[in-house]
């Protein structure tokens, strides 16, 4: 219990550094800057997962089942995501050529992609075989490891002004440095893994198969993110950067209560009601049901209200008459997280019994109408309209995977 509190702490931790990070930016940088950066940050958040393919809900599986081909299995999916690496590049331009991104940064961004996805399959097989320490060693350094001595350098004066491409140069260091830790333990750990490696190759049928199987989670996740994500991207082409900085803003500030929310409570709780279910202990799930209810509905309602009080010295410490002018997109976007905890109390119950189709279709039907509203709206009314529309497509989530639950538990009574 205590390993599992301290990797909860150091994930918020991380997460909570990301947050500080953004907050901090924006008042070192001009709105319309701090709008690009958020395009930044939000683009690779999003081809994370295109590159990812979510395949490693297949070859985690794979890999535990068959100790014996282990080696063949990681260097197949390492050339699996090899292909990912290239087969972006025309999305790449997409993004680029339409100024989403300006193209200055283009390089930057390709090798933060790369890394960044190297270190997070590493991070997630260090943690499938037992490598904790080494698992939130790399989530360190990709995180805490590059913010603090950029925050450190530039409150001294040793950076000077602070720019965008001086803070992707920290985060493409921090990427690197996590991703040459792992090289080194696999080179210094598991030599005899690169000797077997060697005589091994491409297994076109289970890598067929993984991409099979892989699909419908990855259709969900991207479905997922596009609710998430998704707003920018239309703010910036109707309005253009400066409102994405503001919308991003308070959007990055209220993620506060998911953070918050997702490390003391869905961290903890939610693998125990998992285990419960899995056993099939009636009493004991309902138990855990009401538990983790009890417990989200209280840290919900306390995060919410402790970060709508603190916005506003935070305002009044930016200065930025920008962000004032909109205050009240804040607080769609805390009843946005709110419902968006709400709906994922039911997915993790759908989850638990194995419902994926009751999982997956309600956020397949609420990523399409966050599209459609965010297309129809945000021009004419701005970033409220992207806010409106972002909690509406969580409030049809919670709404949908609600009614599925009850269903299930009405057959499971």
């Amino acid at each position: 219990m205590k390993q599992k509190i301290a990797v909860a702490t150091l994930r918020g931790l991380s997460m909570g550094f990301k947050f500080l990070l953004l907050i901090y930016l924006s008042k070192e940088l001009a709105v319309d800057e701090y709008g690009t950066i958020n395009l930044f940050f939000t683009s690779i958040t999003f081809f994370l997962f295109i590159v990812g393919f979510d395949f490693y809900n297949y070859s985690h599986r794979e890999i535990l089942e068959n100790e014996e081909e282990q080696v063949g299995m990681l260097i197949n999916q390492l050339l699996f995501h090899l292909f990912c690496y290239v087969a972006i590049v025309p999305l790449l331009f997409v993004l680029f050529l339409n100024n989403f991104i300006p193209l200055e940064y283009g390089i930057l961004f390709y090798l933060i992609l790369i890394f960044e996805h190297l270190c997070q399959e590493a991070f997630r097989l260090f943690n499938l075989f037992n490598k904790f320490h080494h698992a939130n060693f790399t989530l360190f350094l990709r995180t805490a490891g590059w913010i603090g001595p950029l925050a450190v350098l530039n409150i001294t004066g040793y950076l000077g002004d602070l720019t965008i491409k001086k803070t992707l140069f920290f985060w493409l260091l921090g990427s690197v440095l996590s991703f040459m830790f792992c090289v080194i333990y696999v080179l210094a750990k598991k030599k005899q893994y690169l000797i077997q490696g060697q005589k091994l190759s491409i297994r076109w049928r289970w890598l067929k198969k993984g991409v099979r199987i892989s699909t419908p989670f990855f259709i969900g996740t991207i479905a997922y993110k596009v609710i998430e994500y998704s707003d920018r991207f239309v703010i910036d082409y109707f309005l253009g950067k400066e409102s994405v900085g503001v919308y991003s803003f308070y959007v990055n500030f209220a993620n506060i209560i998911n953070i918050v929310v997702t490390t003391l409570t869905f961290t903890l709780l939610v693998p125990n009601l998992l285990r419960t279910i899995a056993a099939k202990n009636e009493v004991e799930i309902e138990a855990k049901i009401k538990a983790l209810k009890k417990e989200l509905t209280r840290t919900t309602l306390v995060v919410i209200a402790i970060v709508s009080i603190s916005i506003f010295p935070v305002l009044s410490w930016l200065q930025k008459p920008e962000f004032l002018e909109s205050y009240p997109v804040f607080f769609i976007t805390v009843f946005s997280n709110g419902m968006l905890n709400a709906s994922l109390f039911y997915h993790y119950l759908l989850y638990g019994f194995k419902k994926d189709k009751e999982i997956f279709y309600p956020i397949l039907i609420s990523s399409v109408l966050n599209i459609l509203l965010n297309l129809l709206f945000i021009k004419a009314f701005g970033i409220y309209a992207a806010a409106g529309s972002t909690l509406l497509s969580y409030g049809v989530l919670w709404f949908l995977k609600r009614n599925n639950w009850l269903h299930i538990r009405n057959n499971y009574e």
